[in-house]
């Protein structure tokens, strides 16, 4: 497993949400949607990541 951080976490999830917008409100949708994960826990983002990418990740593993 590569090095993961909170932010490699969000990129991910934000990028698979993402892929159900498109057109005139996709950059507006796009702050939307990177704000609520940057906000939310590690755990959160941890349970979101291992949903897209069938793991168990654990908030331990995380690199600060």
């Amino acid at each position: 497993m590569s090095n993961l951080t909170r932010d490699v976490l969000i990129k991910t999830i934000v990028a698979n949400e993402m892929k159900e917008y498109d057109g005139s409100s996709y950059t507006k949708q796009l702050k939307n949607v990177y704000s609520k994960w940057e906000h939310l826990s590690s755990e959160e983002l941890c349970n979101q990541y291992n949903k897209i990418v069938h793991t168990n990740l654990t908030v331990d593993v995380l690199i600060s």
